[in-house]
């Protein structure tokens, strides 16, 4: 297993000016996006993207 591969897994995360970064060697990656607390389930987000997709396969 390379290093790299040994730090996804512990999900290697940086904070720097504000922002969160994942890093894997020498690539940082931004973290731009996250869930809401209260928000949907990742079950919910895709079962949305499923019914929105079989009904646009419908219509079209």
């Amino acid at each position: 297993m390379t290093d790299c591969n040994k730090r996804m897994q512990t999900g290697h995360v940086v904070t720097e000016d504000g922002k969160q970064y994942f890093v894997c060697g020498n690539n940082y990656i931004e973290i731009s996006e996250h869930f809401a607390v209260k928000g949907k389930t990742l079950r919910d987000l895709i079962e949305d993207v499923i019914l929105y997709t079989a009904d646009n396969r419908a219509t079209a």
